[in-house]
């Protein structure tokens, strides 16, 4: 089961509040990895936690419970693959808590590096609860 592309419209957000902070980055996505940065991430429940879209060359990052734009991580081509050059961080504390800017770093890179894992197991959730369900239907009350 392929993940769907995500678009601003699948989720609750919030645009990224005036205060926030712009980081440099230096990394680059495989193909498959930028193909999984391509597709985003659409939570099937709220305790999924993260809403990812890809749009203009940009992975908005949001908190499902929230809506809140947590980060905007920024991409340019890199061969078959992408290369993150900086993101927007959220600095309000109103909708965010973390100051910490190699914090929140390590916290994007690392949702972004192990995002086609998340699709992929987010995938074989939904094939086992379709699987169940279709198991109920057929047994008699």
């Amino acid at each position: 089961m392929t993940h769907p592309i995500a678009t601003p419209a699948d989720w609750q957000n919030h645009p990224l509040p005036e205060r926030h902070v712009t980081v440099a980055l230096d990394f680059s996505l495989d193909a498959l990895e930028s193909e999984s940065v391509r597709r985003g991430f659409i939570p099937w429940e709220m305790e999924d936690k993260w809403f990812h879209y890809f749009a203009n060359d940009t992975l908005y990052m949001h908190r499902s419970w929230t809506g809140f734009c947590v980060a905007q991580v920024h991409f340019v081509p890199d061969g078959e693959g992408l290369r993150a050059v900086r993101a927007d961080l959220n600095r309000d504390p109103d909708q965010y808590s973390t100051n910490d800017d190699e914090g929140d770093i390590k916290l994007i890179t690392g949702m972004i590096r192990r995002l086609r894992d998340y699709q992929e197991y987010l995938a074989e959730r939904k094939a086992e609860d379709a699987a169940w369900r279709k198991k109920m239907e057929n047994k008699p009350l």
